[in-house]
């Protein structure tokens, strides 16, 4: 392209030079006067680079100075120091070796890196770790509180549901009557009860029809001469709500918390007056609140013996998680049945009755017609 036209070409076309330098040349500026910066004086730190970068970080979340934090750690206040900051403080805390050489410094304060000098403030704290503790077990046992009760709540309520439900018995009553009578004359046969997690085999037992299970048939059974089981899966909704909670990690947890509270509040019997005075009353309230929870788990553990017993199951051996999580396959697999899938049944049967009745009446006109014409070659 840039060669196609000579340079000697009359179809050059050439700028108007005066103009553009009169428009787009540059002002004339005065030259900046440099100044060289003053070089700042090497901060003094006793903190490893690492730590000392990750204090920083952890520092600059609070968009406060470093006296007020410690200020905050003195009174105990929480409104700015949660549980996960607290964890954080807490392993971010100065080591003996840094303490001795913070508290032998001779520099200004000021001449101190921002990790070193929010140490020092920090120092100035008397049992500034055992104030941290406090804070954060009682953050801790808050939210674990508020995270356990519902569970146990519900799991105690899924207990008793299984335990007073009317329904369930009747149903399995049944379940174990067709299962004597499919395998009579087996080994199997005329049993006094089967596990709760066979309740779950009903689907795999197929019909010689397609598409039919012994759940199906027994569901269709129930439909016509039993309705009110129909209501079982509202009972089991309670049942369901609890599947998923894993009661013997709850009680672990809450037993270690409950440890950790014992063993700081014995600590802050041993402390100064003020400190005393400062935290005493949350940490004997998360202590109660605590051992409230501890009981009602005790309380589930009764029922859960006695649930094992009304199943006949094993006692040690059976998991509350696993009954629960039965029941709600179960539930589910009720419903569909139920709902779905023998519904449907019911209006392919619908649909193939009414396609037989019609066929049945095209034939049959069929018929007259052919009766009709016969009878007209016959005059003839």
């Amino acid at each position: 392209m840039w060669a196609m036209v000579p340079s000697g070409s009359k179809e050059l076309v050439e700028p108007d030079y005066a103009s553009l330098e009169l428009l787009f040349c540059a002002s004339p500026t005065k030259p900046k006067e440099t100044t060289r910066p003053k070089k700042k004086s090497k901060e003094v730190t006793f903190i490893s680079p690492k730590k000392s970068l990750l204090l920083s970080i952890f520092l600059k979340q609070f968009k406060c100075s470093n006296e007020e934090i410690a200020n905050m750690i003195q009174k105990g206040d929480r409104s700015k120091l949660d549980a996960g900051i607290l964890k954080q403080l807490l392993k971010l805390l100065p080591e003996s070796h840094e303490i001795s050489k913070l508290r032998s410094c001779k520099e200004e304060r000021s001449e101190l890196a921002a990790a070193d000098q929010f140490y020092l403030h920090l120092l100035e704290v008397p049992s500034y770790q055992l104030r941290i503790e406090c804070m954060l077990i009682c953050e801790e046992t808050q939210i674990l509180l508020q995270c356990l009760w519902p569970k146990a709540q519900a799991i105690r309520t899924a207990c008793e549901t299984l335990l007073t439900s009317h329904r369930l018995p009747v149903f399995c009553q049944l379940i174990l009557k067709v299962g004597n009578f499919l395998n009579y004359g087996h080994h199997t046969g005329d049993a006094g009860g089967f596990k709760i997690s066979a309740l779950l085999k009903l689907t795999e037992t197929k019909a010689n029809q397609s598409r039919i299970t012994l759940l199906h048939h027994i569901l269709e059974e129930v439909e016509k001469n039993h309705k009110d089981l129909l209501q079982l899966p509202r009972d089991l909704d309670f049942v369901s709500k609890a599947a998923g909670f894993h009661f013997d990690a709850m009680r672990a947890e809450a037993g270690d918390n409950l440890k950790k509270l014992l063993e700081i509040e014995k600590r802050l019997f041993l402390s100064a007056e003020d400190l005393k005075i400062q935290h005493t009353k949350f940490v004997q309230g998360s202590v109660s609140a605590s051992k409230d929870l501890q009981e009602e788990l005790a309380n589930i553990e009764k029922k859960k013996e006695e649930l094992a017993d009304y199943l006949c199951e094993d006692r040690k051996k059976m998991s509350l998680e696993d009954v629960f999580n039965t029941m709600k396959t179960f539930r589910e697999l009720f419903l569909k049945a139920l709902q779905v899938e023998n519904q449907e049944r019911k209006e392919q049967a619908a649909k193939s009755e009414k396609r037989k009745k019609e066929l049945k009446v095209e034939d049959t006109k069929r018929l007259k017609a052919e009766h009709g014409k016969s009878s007209i070659f016959r005059k003839k």
